[in-house]
């Protein structure tokens, strides 16, 4: 087992005084969180994302990601997989998040644990390049949350940097001041 220690943020407001009124650059604050997770799952996370990857329609962006959920609801714990799908409309186009989410949620499960991205044409890229695309990030935080932050979901970025086997992050640090309904 291993812990996860996402470090405390702790970045004050901004403000700065125009003819016309002040402006204010929100800081941020998001305590120091720590997640247990297996080291099994943790690997079958990333195999997972990677696998799934594979199998991503990419034929206009030449760009595939595959991701893997766990849901904190299932009771199974099963890993459930997304790959994106491209459409020649672009905007039928589906994220491979989306697809792993709405799959877990076509189950009945509405509450990510873990959900790990790998971006196969990128991964020695920094994060900007590996993470997923602000439509994806609203539909995380939408299944991310959870009435305990400290429960709230880990996503586990891939990458291919030597010694290094994920980045992770939490809804706050992957979407700040997301939507909140």
């Amino acid at each position: 087992m291993a812990t996860l220690i996402l470090p405390a943020l702790n970045q004050p407001d901004h403000e700065i005084t125009t003819p016309a009124g002040r402006i204010r650059v929100p800081g941020q604050r998001i305590a120091e969180k720590r997640v247990e997770i297996h080291d099994a799952l943790l690997t079958g996370l990333l195999d997972a994302a990677r696998s799934a990857a594979a199998g991503a329609h990419a034929p206009y962006s030449h760009f595939h990601v595959g991701a893997a959920v766990v849901m904190a609801d299932d009771p199974e714990q099963r890993i459930i997989t997304g790959a994106n799908i491209e459409n020649s409309s672009y905007g039928a186009t589906v994220c491979g998040e989306r697809n792993a989410i709405f799959q877990a949620a076509a189950l009945g499960f509405r509450r990510i644990r873990y959900l790990a991205v790998s971006t196969a044409d990128s991964l020695d890229g920094p994060i900007e390049d590996r993470s997923p695309c602000g439509i994806c990030r609203q539909v995380i935080n939408d299944f991310a949350r959870s009435e305990d932050a400290a429960d709230d979901a880990i996503i586990l970025i891939d990458t291919a940097e030597p010694g290094v086997l994920c980045e992770a992050l939490d809804i706050e640090r992957l979407l700040p001041h997301g939507f909140v309904f």
